[in-house]
């Protein structure tokens, strides 16, 4: 074993770079080599910056400027020369947005002001493409650049659309109880002796008629009309007493009254910054709903004329806290809470929050993934990964994990946690750096992701009673791999171009991580050897060959590249993070290793009845082959006739059950590995299983590679359709077994 070898070894299971050994800190700051490429984000049309959009439904309250550019193109850029130039033109503009979009502002003014400043120098045509561009922008907001804080300013205005929306149902339910309950008083009024005399007669007609009446006489013809008797002083002031409590909600106030200051300043007071306060808040304010839950039944009761003193006197007395049902807690508006993780008690403070029937919902910031080395050495722990998937175990909380790279795609998903009948969690990575790493927030919190340490997920009670139909994780990267898989290319000493795939592991995370560096030791290419085997390599199958470490591929500020052989506790933390990730992939129906295991089962027990049914045939086949018993013979003679006995033939195999390719397609798991084969041949039917689309769209050898792919084996290739299509006799062979 050479010396770089034993040197690298001793350091991937000491920790410690022996004397000559490069640390990772040496050589300045280091980041993934897939991610050398990313230096510049203004460059690149990315998810940021996004618009937060005004006066849009929930939904659809969070955007990102690229798919408003791409929208506004397709209106206004046609196919063609003209219309390409068109495109570039409005391109350019885009990115001058980007360039702007840390000042903040609104959409319509930053836009403005960047066609300002590029038609001073921009070519023939270019006012002409900005303007109709300008035309075709259909929504205006505040733009928002990736910060730490971005996850606050979105989750703030998609809430209080929610609320607006939520509560303006209940604005038009209370404002038709008031109105009603009114005319009820009035009724009673217009009835009695008051209400009949000639003075609020006249008054009622008004002064353009009242010389055509004469009030005295309309007073006493009206008295002595029977008519219901006046309403009870009893009923009076129960009504009353529902109308001043219907009318006095500082919120539903501002909004009947279309007083938007009002609002914002009702909307603020329901925001917290602590569990402990939000929790404090909640019991100040359960007295108060329970008076609006009591004073809208009445109402609607004495509206009907169903209300009974006898019957509903004793309930509304004994009606208080303990009383309140799911429905009257989501009647009200909901209160927000946002805070930061940071540390095991925040988190346990959150739980119990969430598990104590409150109407609320509850953004998590968390800035650190891997833990300091300082105050909690021994490696990365992952400590800020793990309140999501704990919540999930609340079983009636919606819970949303995403970082904020990706939020401008979760806008919908926020949106329906926030609108959510019960507790809800909205977890997010900020990408925020404990220290200068040299990478954008957007690109760290992109990073978490793609690496599985911080992976995305939807877990929505309310979208069914299975886990199937609760679970999402379908916005992750390549949700069906174990890592994410990326192309990487670059030049060797001899300037000549490398090509591979390299995968993006949780080790890459924690190399880009200076506090972390004493975990790693750099290898210099003249100094690489056959035994460094990749991460995700290392993780699937430990080589057995002496001397094997694991490496992370990294580069530096000048792009050099090394090899960062990994100490165990970074494969410790990798490890962690695979298996967290497969147990979110089983969750949301990802290589279910369940399903696997009875698909598994029903192969062998096909192949058993295969087998039996190739034995019997072979039995009956042998018996009606053999000759007719006769009496025995000679010895000689017995000799003879069994040498002169015809062959047994050999037992037929079973027919295949057709001549055409067919699939299983009730047992497709969903793996997509047929799809990648040939995606005309094989598709998706509506519940995300595999069907053969098109025979003729593909080859006889694309069928057999899909079967051999077929993790469940339910691809079977059948005959060739093209008899002159090359290797066939091979083909066959390897087909058989999917026969």
């Amino acid at each position: 074993m050479d010396a770089d070898v034993k040197t690298q070894l001793a350091f991937h299971v000491l920790g410690r770079n022996p004397a000559g050994a490069k640390p990772a800190g040496s050589v300045g700051r280091l980041r993934p080599a897939l991610l050398a490429a990313f230096r510049d984000l203004a460059t690149l049309r990315h998810d940021y910056p996004l618009v937060l959009v005004r006066d849009a439904a929930p939904g659809e309250a969070v955007q990102t400027l690229t798919s408003i550019v791409n929208a506004i193109l397709q209106k206004v850029a046609p196919r063609g020369a003209a219309g390409e130039r068109k495109r570039r033109q409005v391109l350019r503009l885009e990115r001058a947005i980007r360039e702007r979009a840390a000042q903040g502002g609104s959409l319509s003014a930053v836009w403005d002001d960047a066609a300002v400043t590029l038609a001073a120098q921009a070519d023939a045509g270019f006012a002409e493409s900005v303007a109709a561009a300008r035309a075709a922008l259909a929504v205006d907001g505040d733009l928002v650049d990736c910060t730490a804080e971005t996850p606050v300013r979105i989750v703030r205005h998609v809430w209080r659309l929610v609320q607006e929306q939520k509560l303006a149902g209940l604005v038009d339910r209370v404002e038709k109880l008031v109105l009603k309950l009114t005319d009820v008083l009035m009724a009673d009024h217009v009835r009695s002796e008051a209400g009949r005399a000639p003075d609020a007669l006249a008054a009622a007609v008004g002064p353009g008629f009242s010389q055509l009446f004469d009030f005295g006489a309309m007073s006493e013809l009206l008295g002595s009309v029977s008519a219901a008797g006046p309403v009870s002083k009893r009923r009076r002031r129960r009504i009353e007493e529902v109308l001043a409590v219907l009318e006095a909600q500082p919120l539903l106030t501002a909004l009947r009254a279309r007083d938007r200051a009002a609002e914002e300043r009702a909307l603020a007071d329901l925001v917290f910054g602590d569990c402990a306060t939000a929790l404090k808040a909640w019991r100040e304010r359960r007295p108060a709903l329970v008076s609006l839950v009591k004073a809208i039944a009445i109402a609607e009761l004495e509206i009907e004329g169903r209300y009974s003193e006898a019957e509903h006197d004793g309930f509304f007395a004994a009606f208080n806290e303990a009383s309140l049902g799911a429905s009257d807690l989501a009647l009200g508006p909901d209160m927000l809470v946002c805070i930061e993780d940071v540390g095991a008690l925040r988190r346990a403070e959150v739980l119990e929050l969430l598990s104590a029937g409150v109407p609320v919902k509850v953004l998590v910031l968390t800035n650190d993934l891997l833990g300091d080395p300082v105050t909690e050495p021994g490696g990365p722990t992952l400590s800020g990964t793990r309140l999501a998937t704990m919540a999930t175990g609340l079983d009636d909380v919606f819970v949303l994990q995403s970082t904020v790279a990706s939020l401008g795609r979760c806008g919908a998903r926020i949106a329906r946690g926030l609108a959510y009948a019960g507790p809800a969690l909205v977890s997010v990575y900020t990408g925020a750096a404990s220290v200068d790493d040299g990478m954008p927030t957007y690109l760290r919190a992109a990073a978490a992701m793609q690496a599985r340490v911080f992976p995305s997920f939807t877990y929505d009670p309310s979208a069914g009673v299975g886990l199937a139909a609760r679970w999402d994780v379908a916005d992750n990267p390549q949700p069906d791999q174990v890592w994410s898989v990326h192309p990487f290319a670059c030049e060797d000493a001899a300037h000549l171009r490398i090509t591979t795939d390299l995968a993006f592991t949780a080790a890459d995370v924690i190399v880009a991580d200076p506090r972390h560096a004493g975990l790693f030791s750099l290898v210099a290419s003249e100094h690489w050897s056959d035994t460094m085997v990749p991460v995700d390599v290392w993780l699937r199958e430990p080589p057995t060959a002496a001397g094997a470490v694991p490496y992370v591929p990294v580069v530096d500020d000048g792009d050099r590249l090394y090899r960062a052989v990994a100490s165990e506790p970074v494969i410790a933390a990798a490890r962690r993070c695979r298996e967290a990730w497969h147990r979110l992939q089983e969750l949301g129906d990802i290589h279910n290793s369940w399903a696997e295991r009875r698909s598994e089962a029903e192969r062998l027990a096909r192949e058993e009845a295969a087998r039996e049914a190739a034995e019997l045939a072979a039995e009956e086949a042998g018996e009606s082959a053999a000759p007719a018993p006769a009496p025995a013979p000679a010895k000689a003679k017995a000799a003879a006739k069994e040498a002169a006995k015809p062959e047994v033939p050999a037992a037929a195999e079973p027919a295949t059950p057709s001549g055409e390719a067919f699939i299983e397609t009730p047992r497709c798991t969903s793996c997509n590995a047929c799809l990648q084969v040939n995606a005309r041949l094989f598709q998706y039917d509506g519940n995300k299983q595999a069907v053969i689309a098109d025979a003729s769209a593909g080859t006889y050898r694309q069928l057999v590679e899909a079967a051999e792919s077929c993790p469940v084996g339910i691809i079977h290739p059948g005959e060739p359709r093209n008899p002159n299509e090359p290797d066939l006799d091979e083909l066959r062979g390897r087909a058989k077994p999917f026969r």
